[in-house]
């Protein structure tokens, strides 16, 4: 069965190849475009590489937004380009079955016309839900400069303008994190972690749990848990137990928790709320050593890892997916 990524923009889901997804980030600031149409909202440096940003929004006519710091874009190719697509969420990975599949030319008559009908080529049913099937040869074909705004159409979309000015700090940290040049993974004598920063201080996490990241959100409390089971989240359709690492690592300097990182070891999956994901690197492998003592600061880490002029301990996510953390043994 053909695998698809669905993803939602202006609460209209849309879906696309699976094969042509070569990457997803947060949105960061964009340089100013020239000579384009007005849905190309502007430029992305993508590891050295000039990007497009295309808001599919404004390509199907709507009113220009604001967007948020939870923005996406996805980066997508086909033999004529690669272009950011921008997602206010991304659903994930589907498998569809082609009974699923509507082709556009069966729902719709002969002579609708639509200067952009074209760029939808079909609808995908899925329980209750419809999704519009993009036709990426279509929408990622428009020559820059070639479509210009004729009198009496919106003026040309200013993001700057629609960006919050207490996240602008954040888009612009996100603008010099996505142009760093990309690193060989492959390198034998590196490993790869992610940083997060838990009551204001630097922990390191090893990529090769991390399944995802993404925000906290709409968590469900629940009753008869430890302070450091937070609650359940439901990630599409997945419901799971999201931990509370200020209270697991005893910090008491309580500020909020904005991201989520969800981890998998063998068929232990769970969801650790953490105040911030801070960046995601390789390290030389000469950069950690074990820990001698069971200091009380680095209670639940099994190592420690040199950070640019400080430490970060590694946390020991075996110890916590495998352990009793997730075991509720009270009685209301």
């Amino acid at each position: 069965m053909p695998s698809f990524l669905v993803f939602e923009s202006e609460s209209v889901q849309y879906a696309i190849p699976a094969e042509s997804v070569e990457s997803i980030s947060w949105l960061p600031e964009l340089s100013p475009i020239e000579a384009a149409p007005p849905w190309f909202i502007g430029l992305a440096n993508w590891h050295g590489e000039v990007v497009h940003v295309l808001d599919l929004g404004l390509r199907f006519k709507h009113q220009p937004r604001a967007y948020s710091t939870t923005t996406n874009i996805i980066l997508v190719s086909t033999p004529q380009m690669r272009c950011g697509l921008i997602a206010d969420s991304v659903r994930g990975l589907a498998e569809v079955s082609s009974e699923a599949i509507v082709k556009r030319e069966l729902t719709v008559p002969s002579d609708f016309n639509v200067a952009y009908s074209d760029l939808i080529e079909g609808e995908i049913k899925q329980g209750d839900d419809i999704i519009l099937m993009l036709n990426l040869q279509k929408l990622l074909t428009v020559q820059i400069g070639h479509e210009r705004i004729s009198d009496g159409d919106e003026p040309p979309y200013e993001p700057v303008n629609l960006i919050a000015k207490h996240d602008e700090v954040i888009f612009r940290a996100r603008m010099h994190h996505l142009a760093l040049p990309m690193i060989d993974h492959k390198n034998e004598n590196q490993d790869g972690f992610a940083l997060v920063m838990i009551g204001g201080i630097r922990y390191a996490i090893e990529i090769s749990y991390i399944t995802e990241f993404t925000h906290l959100k709409q968590c469900v409390s629940l009753p008869c848990c430890p302070s450091y089971i937070l609650g359940v989240i439901n990630l599409r359709g997945e419901i799971l137990s999201v931990i509370d690492m200020t209270s697991l690592l005893n910090i008491q300097n309580i500020v909020d928790k904005q991201d989520i990182v969800i981890l998998q070891f063998e068929s232990k999956r769970i969801a650790l709320a953490v105040q911030k994901v801070e960046d995601l690197r390789y390290f030389d492998r000469h950069l950690i050593s074990t820990l001698q003592d069971a200091e009380e600061n680095h209670a639940r880490c099994k190592s420690l890892l040199r950070v640019d002029e400080g430490v970060a301990g590694i946390l020991d996510i075996e110890a916590i997916l495998l352990g009793s953390l997730l075991e509720v043994d009270e009685q209301v």
